[in-house]
């Protein structure tokens, strides 16, 4: 699995890939080492801790339960609603834009990124005996 990060060197504006797999350490973290919601992976538990107490992770799971929670989004009628980066929009054209933005793309990419991960998570905790 990869994960997509910037080179350090400024002349390459080039993404380069770095292997993401499963480690066994990962079971003995207070969060996983994945957040589905921000697609993101994380290689350090004190990353994946910063994140899931950080406020754009709050943020997202706040929109997130917004429309989840709502059976006719009255109060969401005027808004438009990316499912990938938990974004609203004022109009569709907004939506259409963002839709087209490299910071969609990489949501994107760290989506299919996460869900290889969280499977490989699954089965790890899974021959351990852990749930």
């Amino acid at each position: 699995m990869t994960e997509e990060t910037s080179t350090n060197s400024p002349s390459s504006n080039e993404p380069k890939s770095v292997e993401i797999v499963a480690n066994p350490e990962f079971i003995t973290w207070k969060y996983p080492p994945y957040c589905e919601l921000c697609n993101v992976c994380f290689t350090g538990e004190s990353c994946s801790k910063l994140h899931f107490e950080g406020q754009n992770h709050k943020n997202r799971l706040h929109t997130w339960k917004k429309y989840q929670h709502s059976e006719t989004p009255s109060n969401n009628l005027k808004k438009f609603l990316c499912e990938i980066c938990w974004k609203e929009m004022d109009t569709q054209r907004i939506l259409d834009d963002h839709c087209k933005s490299p910071a969609h793309s990489k949501e994107v990419k760290g989506r299919s990124i996460v869900k290889k991960l969280k499977e490989e998570y699954r089965q790890l905790k899974q021959s351990n005996n852990i749930e």
